[in-house]
């Protein structure tokens, strides 16, 4: 205990000197101290003021930047689609939803309304900015070319969602991507669509080509001659005549693609490679017999290749939701849905004095001629 009392009046002697010690050594009494304390309260007020002023400012100008991009971009989007008033408060508004609503920001969603009409668009927008999450792909593109890939495959409006379930299915059970699937869509559309093929099996010819090294443009290429060629060439007509496989039915429409493949795998069972190589040749052409042989392949046996991917794309209905969560239910996801929220604030800010503000900067820059030839004076 003694010993204990000893330490403690040690430690505050000494410490009474390192005190004294210091004022000493800064020249200054306590009262100095306390003095200079104040001052550096004050100063640290004062800067922390500036400060706020400053981040204050800067907010403001990026409200006011974040408005004037929105603004363009819906006047871009509507000049494209003729909107009128009524349209432009449309689209306007489902821009500013799709905005608060995912990791876009409203001005992006705007770009990508682009394309579409005004029913369209406001139809199209979420599902289109869903796709770009999900896939973690550049949106503006995303959007060309989901517009494109519809209208070659010839899908209507009210068939997106569905549409865009069967492209992430296929992203997912498939050596494929949604843009490369889209790509091929658009390079071989007409051709499906002439042969009677849906998006369904279409996508899932493009998913074997894909297993097998043949995707995107390439693969859209190379499906749309063998189409072409199967539907409209004599000589591929008589190779089918030759091996007893029907194309087209009693009334005259083309078969289903994978009964016809099975069928050919049929008719050739037992023949030599070189047998083989020939027929398929003249039934898809010397540039895409061996592609053409990759489809056949893929229907072969009792659990074939075809038959998991068409099961899994019959069975699609809210892929691209679920894909979408995943993707987006993540911190950065989360990071990415506030600043479009905050971005979202800062139109609404300056929505309501933005056309004033219009007004008095035309103004003044009609006044610079003037102020200029008054410098010049």
């Amino acid at each position: 205990m003694a010993s204990s009392s000893k330490e403690q009046e040690l430690a505050i002697k000494i410490a009474g000197k390192v005190e004294n010690s210091f004022k000493q050594s800064l020249g200054v009494t306590e009262d100095g101290l306390n003095k200079i304390a104040s001052v550096a309260k004050k100063a640290a007020a004062v800067a922390a003021a500036a400060f706020a002023a400053v981040k204050v400012g800067d907010f403001i100008s990026g409200a006011v930047d974040e408005y004037a991009e929105f603004e363009q971009a819906m006047a871009n989007t509507s000049a494209i689609a003729g909107a009128s008033a009524d349209d432009y408060a449309k689209l306007s508004a489902a821009a500013r939803e799709a905005g608060k609503a995912t990791t876009f920001t409203a001005s992006e969603a705007a770009d990508a309304l682009a394309g579409w009409n005004v029913e369209e668009s406001t139809a199209a927008l979420t599902p289109v900015l869903k796709l770009a999450e999900a896939t973690q792909a550049d949106l503006a593109t995303t959007s060309d070319q989901v517009t494109d890939s519809m209208s070659a495959m010839g899908v209507g409006i009210d068939d997106l969602q569905g549409y865009l379930d069967v492209i992430v299915t296929t992203n997912n059970k498939a050596n494929t991507t949604a843009a490369d699937l889209m790509d091929a869509f658009i390079g071989c559309g007409g051709a499906a669509r002439a042969a009677g093929m849906n998006y369904k099996e279409t996508s899932t010819a493009l998913g074997i080509l894909a297993n097998n090294g043949i995707k995107g443009s390439e693969a859209g290429t190379a499906l749309n001659s063998m189409l072409v060629r199967i539907s409209t060439k004599d000589v591929a007509q008589k190779a089918f005549k030759d091996l007893g496989v029907a194309v087209y039915d009693s009334s005259g429409e083309m078969r289903n693609m994978r009964d016809i493949l099975v069928d050919l795998n049929g008719a050739m069972a037992g023949m030599t490679q070189e047998q083989k190589n020939s027929y398929m040749s003249a039934i898809a052409g010397t540039n895409y017999y061996s592609q053409f042989g990759y489809l056949l392949d893929g229907v072969n046996g009792s659990a074939s290749a075809w038959d998991e991917l068409a099961g899994a794309i019959d069975n699609s209905t809210g892929a691209l939701d679920a894909m979408d969560a995943t993707a987006t239910g993540t911190l950065q996801g989360a990071l990415a849905r506030f600043q479009s929220a905050i971005s979202d604030l800062k139109i609404s800010m300056v929505e309501d004095f933005g056309p004033y503000a219009m007004q008095i900067i035309d103004a003044v820059a009609l006044k610079i001629p003037d102020i200029t030839a008054g410098f010049s004076e």
